[in-house]
């Protein structure tokens, strides 16, 4: 059963603070270093001083980025530049974007989630993680005692009903009500009506859980989980430790959006096959290959011609659009049978549905030779769910081949993370990103958390 349990928040003060679009921020592994100084100079309170700190010359297992971001946070929280809930809350939050011109509003809950081992299925991953993010996170919080960033989570609720029911008891006003640094509208609630909390926890104790976004930041929490038990072997079962701050949105909403991580590879693994007439000989392998001719000299022209033919993919078929060798383009489709015959023998059935998984085992394993190492290796695999950044990328000979897919979707999210598998690493962009800095969760071992009742 998962605990979803309201907590005691910990937000900017609005007499510090008059502008929370300088001061929250995409969480940490989607800000680049050149975004992360604009967003440093932007304001002295902005979250990457405290959740992205910089390494320095002279750095020591005692004096480092970690303390100093520790050193920070305790400073500012003394100056009153946060305030906390004097009553425990549930956070009802809307995020509206557009996309393709069409506008979106997102709705979640921020709320504490028990921690508790992928191995109970309460909790349900979809993606690989990797020790060298983990490492970092973990010192982290064992520095500052908070979580800073909301894992991305989602609840099946078909009936529609949670989320609605937390909206009959929103007060008045918002505790915050702003536009973020990229361009999307943020409201955010507290709800401390018993009533509305007791009814909120109860429909969601039954529920599985599946992470969306921040895998890293829950196995993390699980390692802070099991450092903290052995720290304070007489802390409660209610301790803060036990739990991690979530925003869960609903498995159903259909404005909940997910785009491709594009690939794109670069480096010295991939100079041998740069031959482009033997690649497309081993590509008919397993591909019809179908050249298209598109207005490569327009950036966003061809970028929706290439999105146009991306989406001649038929229900339950996988195409890509490979990119390269002068910004050429191919359409992939898999060919009949090639499913069954060869990904079905080597693999899960919802895994051989993926796109990502076909493009892994049959182009970047069998024809490329690139394994899991390689694929991981940012000077050979890159990542971007921009299709005009893709073909700059390209253009800029940062990259020389480019795979362009179609979305994950979010039932073969759900079948996978039941099944107790893993996708392979970017199957899935949620988009937007949920903003750091927005809510914090202090971890204080003294108090606990205290369940509707």
């Amino acid at each position: 059963m998962a605990q979803v349990a309201p907590f005691r928040g910990l937000y900017f003060n609005k007499d510090k603070v008059n502008s929370m679009s300088r001061v929250v921020t995409p969480p940490y592994d989607v800000i680049r270093p050149e975004q992360r100084e604009v967003f440093a100079a932007s304001h002295p309170y902005n979250m990457v001083h405290i959740d992205l700190p910089q390494p320095l010359p002279g750095d020591t297992p005692l004096s480092n980025r970690y303390s100093r971001a520790a050193e920070l946070f305790g400073r500012w929280q003394r100056e009153g530049v946060f305030q906390r809930q004097q009553e425990p809350a549930y956070y009802y939050w809307e995020t509206a974007f557009e996309l393709d011109g069409k506008r979106h509003t997102r709705v979640g809950l921020a709320a504490l989630v028990r921690l508790e081992p992928f191995s109970k299925g309460i909790i349900l991953p979809h993606e690989q993680t990797f020790s060298a993010h983990k490492a970092d996170r973990l010192e982290l919080i064992k520095h500052c005692r908070a979580h800073f960033s909301p894992i991305f989570a989602l609840f099946p609720d078909k009936g529609n009903r949670v989320l609605p029911g937390l909206r009959a008891c929103l007060p008045a006003e918002p505790l915050f009500s702003f536009t973020d640094v990229e361009g999307r509208d943020q409201r955010l609630f507290p709800v401390t009506d018993r009533d509305c909390l007791k009814a909120v926890y109860q429909a969601l104790l039954p529920e599985p859980l599946f992470i969306a976004d921040g895998h890293h930041r829950y196995e993390t929490g699980l390692a802070y989980q099991k450092w903290a038990k052995e720290r304070y072997p007489g802390a409660s079962p209610q301790a803060p430790f036990n739990y991690i701050l979530m925003y869960l949105a609903n498995l159903y909403d259909p404005d909940l959006v997910i785009l491709m991580a594009h690939r794109l590879l670069g480096g010295p693994r991939i100079k041998k096959h740069l031959d482009e007439y033997p690649l497309l000989g081993r590509l008919t392998e397993y591909f019809e290959v179908t050249p298209l001719d598109g207005p490569k000299n327009d950036t966003d022209a061809y970028a929706r011609f290439i999105k146009e033919n991306l989406a001649l993919a038929e229900p339950g078929g996988t195409v890509f659009i490979m990119l390269g060798f002068g910004l050429k383009a191919w359409r992939l489709r898999l060919r009949e049978g090639i499913r069954q015959n060869i990904l079905g023998r080597q693999m899960h059935p919802a895994l051989a549905q993926l796109d990502v998984a076909v493009l892994n085992y049959l182009v970047f394993d069998k024809i490329l030779g690139l394994d899991a190492k390689a694929q991981d290796d940012p000077e050979t695999c890159k990542y971007s769910s921009s299709l005009p950044e893709v073909l700059e990328f390209l253009r800029r000979k940062e990259a020389n081949l480019a795979f362009v897919l179609n979305p994950t979707h979010i039932d073969q999210v759900r079948q996978v993370a039941t099944a107790g598998l893993i996708m392979p690493r970017k199957s899935t962009y949620f988009f937007p990103k949920v903003m750091t800095g927005l809510i914090l969760n202090p971890i204080l071992p003294n108090e606990e958390i205290v369940l509707p009742a």
